[in-house]
């Protein structure tokens, strides 16, 4: 349970490849010797990619229990545990470590993409859903691409539709506990949701929603929704129903 920060830099892209440094302990149990793709493992570098055009696997690729991303030739975490949280074991958990080690802004916006769909196809959960959904959000932010900017509103109805009381996890205020240990608390990915669709400073992307911002309010309601938007100064007050008729 680790408070996931938002990469919003906007350094130049640049269309090299680059290495990524994993170490192995972060990623397996099992030693520290070198692998290769046949033991069904990672190597200890893997190459990630730097561009920002991204080739869709298939029609539903990143969405709910959709798997073709694992078939995907150009995804690089393919081989790669990505051990979630289980409040039985807690840890050894890795995935926001890794998510951590990719690059911020531009040059880690497709591997960001393919982590969190990667994850997703492996584990369906509401957490995985909303990340890729935001990872898609970004990319779009960064080409402008009409079917990116599809798949992604599919990713964030996906979140509502497949997912709707789902959480993810923050931590924050270390004062507030007697331990000095940071204090868990959850925010409801139905919220941020709506909030990222409604309000360009929720993710700092391009809106995926052109115009006003009462067109995301009424898209909502053609996805059977309502939304009472978060007010100033925290955001933290949007309410999202469930349209019954």
């Amino acid at each position: 349970m680790k408070h996931l920060i938002r990469q919003n830099d906007r350094p130049t892209v640049t269309r090299n490849l680059v290495l990524l440094l994993v170490g192995l302990a972060a990623l397996a149990t099992t030693g520290c010797e070198e692998r290769t793709p046949a033991d069904g493992v990672p190597f200890d570098t893997i190459i990630l990619p730097t561009d920002t055009l991204v080739n869709l696997a298939c029609e539903n690729v990143g969405i709910a229990d959709e798997l073709c991303i694992l078939e995907d030739p150009e995804n690089p975490f393919v081989l790669v545990p990505i051990i979630e949280f289980d409040v039985n074991n807690p840890d050894i958990d890795n995935k926001f470590d890794l998510f951590d080690s990719i690059p911020p802004g531009p040059t880690g916006a497709k591997a960001r993409y393919y982590f969190w769909a990667t994850a997703l196809a492996r584990r369906n959960s509401g957490e995985n859903q909303y990340y890729t959904a935001l990872a898609l959000h970004e990319l779009y932010d960064l080409n402008r691409d009409p079917i990116i900017q599809e798949q992604a509103l599919k990713a964030y109805r996906s979140v509502l539709d497949n997912f709707f009381g789902s959480v993810t996890v923050f931590t924050c205020c270390p004062g507030l506990s007697p331990d000095g240990e940071p204090v868990p608390f959850p925010i409801g990915l139905n919220e941020l949701t709506a909030d990222a669709l409604y309000r360009t400073g929720a993710t700092g992307y391009l809106r995926l929603v052109p115009g006003d911002p009462l067109l995301v309010i009424s898209l909502l309601l053609d996805w059977g929704y309502t939304y009472q938007p978060a007010t100033a100064p925290l955001y933290d007050d949007g309410v999202v129903g469930i349209i019954i008729f």
